[in-house]
């Protein structure tokens, strides 16, 4: 088909006239007694080599069109699985935590409620944490909040729906606790809403390494959970008494998942020892 365009085409440009006249009268007469199918097929030929370069234009249009909207359909369905992978990947994250706080429940004596993280104060340290859970479910002031590394502080507050937890950083939390090793009892508070601060007799020969948890006294905090390591003991203003730096298990900032233990307040210890004799 291109081969008979590029002859005609060289009839006109190369200037044979008389060539291309006497090419286009036989094509005359034999168009004139030719049959009709072979007339319509000619001119079908004649026409599709004509219009062919604009319908391959046109064609390639619309391939290209239909390449672009299929790109951009690819484009969200990749973004859409990417979204759908981090949201299993999260689910998969959450799921091992909670089977941890389930397994973790066989501990205590004690009724849990698993909580979440929403909200925690804007100050310069961490001090408090706002969790989903209240006294619709259960969730009372006083009640021990701990994660599956260890301490977290204690409910402060508690509304219908939601609680303040005052966290162990809180310069406004004092703790009793108890080393492992030696079990000698100390006391435990923050400076500055960011370390830890615990005090214990000079002779009870704690050192760099040791573990503290909550020895169960005040009648708030049970007895057994995991409060943090002692970094560094060094010497305080008192001779019979020694200053420990200690690092806490729980990092509070990545938290997302705590549960809170329904134990109610020991207040009988409490009158005990405030009783006069």
């Amino acid at each position: 088909m291109f081969r008979a365009v590029r002859f005609i085409v060289d009839l006109f440009t190369q200037r044979h006239g008389f060539l291309a006249f006497v090419f286009f009268l036989l094509i005359g007469i034999l168009m004139r007694q030719a049959p009709v199918a072979l007339k319509q097929s000619i001119i079908n030929s004649a026409l599709g080599t004509v219009f062919y370069p604009a319908q391959l234009l046109v064609s390639s249009i619309d391939g290209y069109k239909n390449i672009v909207q299929e790109n951009e359909q690819l484009k969200e369905e990749n973004a859409r699985l990417r979204q759908e992978t981090y949201h299993a990947s999260e689910g998969l994250q959450e799921l091992a935590r909670l089977h941890s706080l389930v397994r973790f429940d066989d501990k205590w004596d004690f009724p849990i409620v698993t909580a979440r993280v929403v909200g925690h104060n804007p100050g310069r340290f961490l001090t408090t944490l706002v969790i989903n859970r209240g006294t619709y479910h259960g969730v009372k002031e006083d009640m021990p909040v701990f994660s599956m590394n260890g301490l977290v502080g204690k409910i402060t507050k508690a509304t219908y729906t939601h609680s303040r937890v005052q966290l162990l950083v809180d310069p406004n939390l004092k703790l009793s606790v108890l080393e492992r090793r030696t079990r000698v009892v100390g006391f435990l508070e923050s400076m500055d809403g960011h370390w830890l601060t615990a005090m214990v007799p000079t002779h009870a020969g704690v050192k760099e390494g040791d573990t503290l948890i909550t020895s169960g006294l005040g009648g708030i905090f049970p007895k057994g959970i995991p409060v943090g390591l002692v970094k560094a003991v060094r010497k305080s203003d008192l001779d019979v008494v020694r200053m420990m730096d200690v690092a806490p298990f729980q990092e509070f900032s990545t938290l997302e998942e705590v549960f809170v233990m329904e134990k109610e307040p020991e207040w009988i210890i409490r009158e005990l020892l405030d009783e006069q004799p």
